[in-house]
């Protein structure tokens, strides 16, 4: 995948936006941290080239965005499908989740987040650096029944 590279104001600006984030994605953050135990660690106000995404996983390349009301204007809808080509195009998949189902159970989306990661890993197109192989994976003759 091609690396992208991140200015020093984007960096500057993540970092600000890491100080002052929205209640919802404090929420997450405090429920995704809980997730290492999974190997599955996530960064918050990441760059990604021209744009900051909220939570990234850099291992299965899965973005998850906290969606307030300003993503359902016109403009912000247009918006989002072009940050969302953007990211697709380097290799990211975007997982959007709605503000108010962030406020109400944190907990349940970061479970919905964990599913999405873990489907991800599981995914032969998709595997982790360095992962150990898949059930097949690496088999000599097993395409054509012939035991190592």
């Amino acid at each position: 995948m091609p690396r992208t590279r991140v200015s020093f104001e984007m960096r500057q600006k993540a970092r600000s936006l890491r100080l002052h984030g929205t209640k919802a994605e404090s929420l997450l953050w405090y429920e995704l941290r809980e997730l290492r135990a999974h190997d599955l660690k996530f960064r918050r106000q990441a760059p990604i080239g021209p744009y900051i995404v909220d939570f990234l996983c850099p291992s299965v390349r899965l973005i998850v965005e906290v969606d307030g009301d300003l993503h359902e204007t016109e403009n912000g809808k247009r918006h989002d499908a072009n940050r969302d080509a953007y990211l697709k195009s380097l290799g990211y998949t975007i997982l959007r989740m709605d503000e108010p189902d962030v406020m109400n159970s944190a907990w349940h989306v970061a479970q919905a987040v964990k599913e999405k990661a873990e489907y991800l890993v599981g995914d032969p197109s998709r595997p982790l650096r360095g992962h150990p192989p898949l059930k097949g994976e690496g088999d000599v003759g097993a395409a054509d029944g012939v035991n190592p």
